[in-house]
């Protein structure tokens, strides 16, 4: 430890920079960015501080948060300071057990007629006082809380925004709009969501009235109500809600009707400030034959993403699954299934309750060679976990002709660029490795540069044809490469 109280600084810098965000209104934005980030200790002029993931410290970093604080820190002592940043990703699997562990001890006290509240903890999985016992809405599955749901560097940003809604509905990121493809969570908290403001009522809600539904069900309750000639009830139920909650919001395309009726109700909800949520499986900018003004009016609030999950959340997910059903799996186990399964959580939990459930009907032991064989049509032959950058690298500079300084220069060329985004999406997909680290390897870019690389191919992948046939290709001859 220093002889400087750098920690004394460190309160002041943050309490000020809080007090600004509260005199402009802005409060959920402060909670979002550092709210979950806390100083350890210090050794001469190193500041060690704790974030809940490399993401999030990169994130802080790129905003010029982290250097804003430096600044305001010399400003008090005159001296310049660095920033050591550590991670929680271990805290993470921590704090699943503990979770786990109070729910069954509060279940086996028996607590039924009194709201238990979990802990309040720094780590994502569980930020805030979740009701334990917990009233069930109609519409909506229990299961779906914030506290079950697995956060990693592929989800954070939409878990950190979507519990900044349930804290303050109706006053930041209305509407929020979480997307990604199937599989990854975005149901999962939208109803997470309504879940907690159904038993957490914003003040002055005693009962509030939150709706959940999916756009082929509202499509076909819309089409009902104009055949039978009882659109007024449709209208005035959609538009007195507190909280409209919808998903598959993409299949809006050529509905004209449809679109003028939410237009409206947009409109409604907007003017009492009622929470509204939508999930899609693409950027709302990416929707075709939607009206330009329903356009304009998802875009005003904010848009989140979800990417698919690395190896170490799957891995979380996996071991959480597992203890929440009582079920030991080994470590090897979780390790295939984990490895093997990459793009889709769905996918993956839907592996492990194959294996559960063969342990529980046969009674028989689980070994490595079984789950194999269990898996054998979800286990991909001839997997991709031993492919690297650096054969990426080289098997997409020798498709397209180019060198490796080519790659991983700054030339915005469309003879490199192209092969620069085409060899992003591929270390995304082929390998474990992180935005952060996958930038580390092209040159030392922005990781928010390397995202956006890697959404480009992914939206130009929905509609060419002959970029699926070349991604396929490349992916061929990466495999071909390793076994030479």
């Amino acid at each position: 430890m220093s002889n400087q109280n750098f920690k004394d600084f460190w309160d002041e810098v943050l309490n000020n920079i809080h007090q600004e965000y509260i005199s402009n209104n802005n409060s959920i934005e402060f909670d979002l960015w550092y709210g979950r980030i806390n100083y350890i200790e210090d050794s001469n002029s190193e500041l060690t501080v704790s974030f809940p993931s490399e993401f999030m410290f990169n994130q802080l970093n790129t905003k010029g948060y982290i250097q804003n604080i430096k600044d305001r820190i010399k400003v008090l002592c005159s001296m310049d300071v660095t920033i050591k940043p550590v991670y929680n990703n271990e805290i993470l699997k921590e704090n699943l057990n503990k979770s786990i562990e109070s729910e069954n001890i509060l279940k086996k006290e028996n607590f039924s007629n009194d709201k238990q509240e979990i802990p309040e903890s720094n780590v994502e999985c569980n930020t805030q006082n979740i009701p334990v016992e917990r009233k069930k809405h109609p519409q909506l599955k229990e299961e779906y809380t914030f506290e079950r749901f697995v956060v990693g560097e592929n989800n954070e940003y939409a878990y950190s925004a979507s519990v900044a809604v349930s804290k303050e509905p109706g006053k930041k990121y209305n509407p929020l709009l979480i997307y990604g493809e199937t599989g990854l969570g975005k149901t999962h908290l939208m109803q997470s969501i309504g879940n907690f403001l159904y038993n957490n009522p914003p003040e002055g809600k005693v009962n509030p009235q939150i709706c959940y539904t999916n756009l082929d069900n509202l499509l076909n309750e819309f089409t009902k109500s104009l055949r039978d000639k009882t659109m007024e009830r449709f209208t005035k139920k959609y538009r007195n809600l507190d909280v409209l909650l919808i998903d598959d919001i993409q299949f809006l395309s050529k509905k004209e009707g449809l679109q003028n009726e939410l237009f409206y109700t947009f409109e409604a909800l907007s003017q009492k400030n009622a929470q509204m949520v939508f999930t899609c499986d693409k950027h709302i900018s990416e929707l075709k034959d939607v009206e330009a003004r329903l356009i304009s009016r998802f875009s005003q609030g904010n848009a989140v993403d979800l990417q698919s999950p690395n190896y170490e959340t799957r891995k979380a997910i996996l071991e959480k699954k597992s203890q929440e059903q009582g079920i030991s799996i080994s470590e090897e186990i979780i390790d295939l299934i984990a490895k093997s399964i990459k793009s889709n959580v769905r996918e993956l939990e839907g592996c492990l309750n194959k294996v559960i459930g063969y342990a529980e009907l046969t009674k028989k032991p689980l070994s490595v060679d079984l789950a194999k064989k269990l898996l054998v049509d979800n286990i991909k032959t001839g997997t991709d976990e031993t492919v690297t950058i650096d054969t990426i690298l080289k098997v997409v500079c020798n498709y397209y002709n180019i060198t490796i300084a080519d790659i991983k220069g700054t030339a915005r060329n469309p003879k490199f660029a192209m092969p620069r985004h085409i060899a992003v999406y591929l270390s995304r997909k082929m390998t474990d490795r992180t935005f952060t680290e996958i930038a580390g390897e092209l040159g030392g870019r922005d990781h928010t540069t390397i995202m956006n690389s890697n959404k480009k191919i992914e939206s130009i992948l929905q509609t060419d044809e002959s970029m699926n046939d070349t991604i396929e290709i490349i992916k061929n001859k990466i495999r071909d490469y390793k076994k030479i």
